[in-house]
């Protein structure tokens, strides 16, 4: 940032430029903040009069921070924040100091953030705090910087260790129960939506066995229907062509055929009447014989 006479003339990018010595000077910037380092322990960074501003994404790794969540639980949250200057020239007059700035508000919208939420959920899914990201922009914006991301590398519970991780065992145990059950239930619908399957199988076999023996047996019905009815054609034109009256021939074949059929019942006889006599017979089996003499007088 090119200064002349203690006044802002622009930011110099990469390139030549021509400075007036004396009157045209860089803007310097000085940072001093803590960080956390490989073993654990806070890193003092301090340094001064710097000129150039860099406009690349750079990562912080902030120290460890006490929060207290909804259910009044103890934690310590390591968080680690992304960010990139965007507007040089709004960054370099409008703050400084800028790593302690974004390190101080970090810490309250964690605080604020942890605050609304339960223990459990903050351990289960610490995205749940990657929406400060935005409410974070929102100041950083003025400064002209942007926050990339904001994420949680490690959340110690301390005495709820031991709770936690029982509570953690237990709900797997019982989305373990869950599972086998929903297991077991979808083999049972399997088995019996098989063994449905067959027995429609089954039955539809039946069925069409069924019906096939029918048609079968109407087939064959029909077939001696038709047999018999040639055969009785044939036999009506033979007759016929002799000189008889068909109908009392196939009366007479019939009578013998119920004949042939009635002896072969036990104890059962057949009597032949003279036609002559078969009227007054018959008719004084059926209490007819007082008609019958009246008739036969005159």
């Amino acid at each position: 940032m090119l200064q002349r006479l203690g006044r802002r003339m622009g930011k110099l990018t990469a390139g030549w430029h021509f400075v007036i010595p004396w009157i045209d000077s860089p803007r310097t910037y000085s940072w001093r903040y803590y960080k956390a380092s490989t073993n654990g322990r806070l890193e003092l960074i301090n340094f001064k009069g710097r000129k150039l501003i860099s406009t690349k994404t750079e990562s912080m790794d902030f120290p460890k921070q006490d929060v207290i969540s909804r259910d009044n639980a103890r934690i310590t949250l390591d968080a680690i924040l992304n960010y990139r200057i965007s507007d040089p020239v709004t960054m370099i007059y409008s703050t400084q100091n800028l790593p302690y700035m974004l390190s101080k508000l970090l810490q309250a919208q964690i605080r604020n953030a942890a605050g609304t939420l339960d223990v459990d959920k903050i351990v289960d899914d610490t995205t749940v705090l990657s929406g400060i990201q935005a409410s974070l922009n929102n100041v950083t914006s003025k400064w002209g910087v942007t926050i990339e991301k904001v994420g949680v590398q490690e959340v110690d519970t301390h005495d709820l260790r031991g709770a936690l991780a029982k509570r953690k065992t237990a709900e797997l145990n019982n989305k373990e129960v869950i599972i086998k059950a929903k297991t077991d239930k979808q083999t049972t619908i399997v088995r019996a939506e098989g063994k449905r399957d067959e027995l429609i199988r089954v039955a539809e076999g039946q069925s069409q066995q069924t019906v096939s023996r029918a048609r079968g047996e109407a087939q064959a019905i029909i077939n001696r229907a038709n047999a018999e009815a040639r055969s009785v054609q044939e036999i009506a034109r033979v007759v016929s062509a002799s000189g008889e009256d068909p109908t009392s021939y196939l009366l007479a074949v019939k009578y013998i055929d119920v004949f042939g059929k009635i002896l072969l019942y036990q104890n059962t006889s057949v009597e032949f009447l003279p036609a002559q006599a078969a009227f007054l017979l018959t008719s004084k089996g059926l209490g007819l014989s007082t008609i019958a003499g009246n008739r036969a007088r005159q």
